[in-house]
């Protein structure tokens, strides 16, 4: 009974040697070296040049959340086609594994700041020769014995000089820029569903315009002809009406074109194949809708590709950390406990019991410059990513400019494109009231027609126009918003 009072005495002092030597290990690993994560400044202008005036009519709208910012538009079909994008998109899906591939992987950088714990079971049987010296036996004889081995292995790194933090600090940077890569990706996937649908909405609105244009070119064809069949009229006039009558419906079938495409495009967005979607017309474009602009430096926040970048910077800057931690040694800890016999029925008895506890460093004397290679190539990676943050910057900045620009001069020009739809509608009836007096020949008239025609179209354009640069506008912005509205 003494002796196995004594036993577990020793067992619990190579324990608590253990724990103190992890205890110490601990202590020791305060230090890291490599530069510390330090947030990329860029110059940042007080306000937008051209957030100077109202960019768009309609309802005031304070807050938006970032999950459903389309919900501004107040557009139920278009709720309808962003539910199904979100849930069914494809480079959603692949954005999300991403996200769950960097989750992994920052859990395993985790896991060597512990320590690796196994059980290892061996059995052997062996016979050494006869002449071998010092084996114990009389000369002449073999000796022959068993080897039953069950021991507890562990294996710790001490982390002294920060490698191993240092790369979980890139692995959980490189974990966050995936999760602001698949905001991001659902951001602009969802503005690609929007742009399509209001697209698709604006050749409808052509289309319409085309089915009355071609309901007026038919009579007007019809009228020529009858006026010529009355010596009224000359064949020139009548071919005239034919020309620009069939040149319109070629028009049309070129819109229809474009709509079937943009109507797959959608499709492809929702997850479903082409044949699977069909889209009714739809009526006329919408006016776009208020969007508080806010200030240049929100974007830093707002928009999840800058927030990407700055994770980049950071998964860069520890990476400089472990390329210098490959300079410093490498202390391991390693410890067995458990049991060896020379038989399998006496294995678990305390007399049985084995132990160990070691320690081993490994310091680099000379690689051929390859440490300062990798050392070199993590701080060109560091610079790579800060200019690459700091392009992201003045390009998110720049998108918001064209877009403010592209509003602002859209409105103008809607409001102008107006009054030439009303000019050339009164010139096409002039023109249609001169003919029928005999005072004009009929060409005056197709000229007018194709005034109107080209004026409308402008306009349905115009509008959509409106309504994509509202959109893309949305998008440079990061999504939703929390303020007021642009004054």
């Amino acid at each position: 009974m003494g002796n196995l009072e004594q036993h577990r005495c020793m067992r619990g002092s190579r324990l608590i040697s253990f724990i103190a030597i992890g205890t110490l290990s601990v202590v020791v690993s305060g230090c890291m070296v490599g530069p510390n994560y330090r947030a990329p400044s860029v110059p940042v202008a007080p306000s937008f040049n051209g957030n100077d005036g109202p960019i768009s009519t309609g309802a005031e709208t304070n807050v938006i959340s970032h999950s459903d910012w389309w919900k501004v538009f107040h557009d139920p079909e278009l709720d309808d086609l962003e539910s199904q994008t979100d849930t069914a998109n494809q480079d959603i899906k692949i954005a999300i594994t991403h996200v769950d591939q960097a989750t992994a992987l920052t859990a395993s950088a985790r896991s060597y700041l512990f320590p690796t714990i196994g059980v290892a079971q061996g059995v052997s049987r062996t016979r050494e020769a006869q002449n071998r010296p010092n084996n114990g036996n009389t000369a002449g004889q073999a000796a022959t014995y068993n080897d039953v081995v069950l021991p507890m292995v562990a294996s710790y790194e001490i982390d002294a000089f920060g490698r191993l933090r240092r790369s979980l600090q890139a692995a959980h940077a490189t974990q966050q820029a995936s999760e602001a890569d698949l905001k991001f990706v659902r951001l602009a996937t969802e503005a690609t569903t929007a742009i399509d649908y209001y697209n698709l909405r604006e050749t409808d609105q052509e289309l319409g315009i085309l089915d009355r244009t071609l309901s007026d070119l038919q009579q007007g064809f019809d009228l020529t002809t009858s006026r010529f069949q009355h010596g009224l009229s000359s064949d020139l006039e009548v071919a005239q009406a034919k020309t620009l009558l069939d040149q319109t419906g070629a028009d049309e079938q070129a819109l229809q074109i474009q709509r079937a495409q943009l109507e797959h495009a959608l499709a492809v967005m929702l997850g479903r194949t082409v044949e699977s979607l069909s889209i009714p017309k739809l009526p006329d474009n919408p006016l776009p809708p208020e969007i508080p602009v806010g200030l240049p430096a929100d974007l830093l926040t707002r928009r999840p590709d800058i927030s990407e970048a700055d994770r980049n910077v950071a998964a860069a800057t520890a990476r400089i950390g472990i390329a210098q931690a490959a300079y410093f040694p490498q202390i391991s800890l390693t410890g067995l406990m458990g049991y060896e016999s020379g038989n399998a029925v006496s294995l678990l008895n305390w007399q049985n019991t084995i132990a160990s506890l070691g320690a081993s460093a490994t310091a680099p004397i000379f690689t051929a410059g390859r440490l300062r290679a990798g050392v070199d190539q993590a701080q060109a990676t560091y610079r790579e990513s800060l200019a690459q943050y700091e392009k992201t910057v003045l390009v998110s900045y720049q998108e918001v400019e064209d877009q403010l620009s592209a509003l602002r001069y859209l409105s103008s020009q809607s409001r102008l494109q107006t009054l030439a739809v009303a000019d050339a509608a009164r010139a096409e009836q002039i023109a249609i009231q001169r003919y029928k007096a005999g005072l004009v020949s009929y060409l005056d008239v197709v000229v007018a027609q194709q005034s109107v025609l080209s004026n409308e179209r402008t306009s349905s354009q115009i509008a959509g126009q409106r309504m994509t640069a509202s959109v893309v506008l949305i998008k440079s912005l990061g999504g939703g918003w929390a303020g007021t509205k642009t004054p």
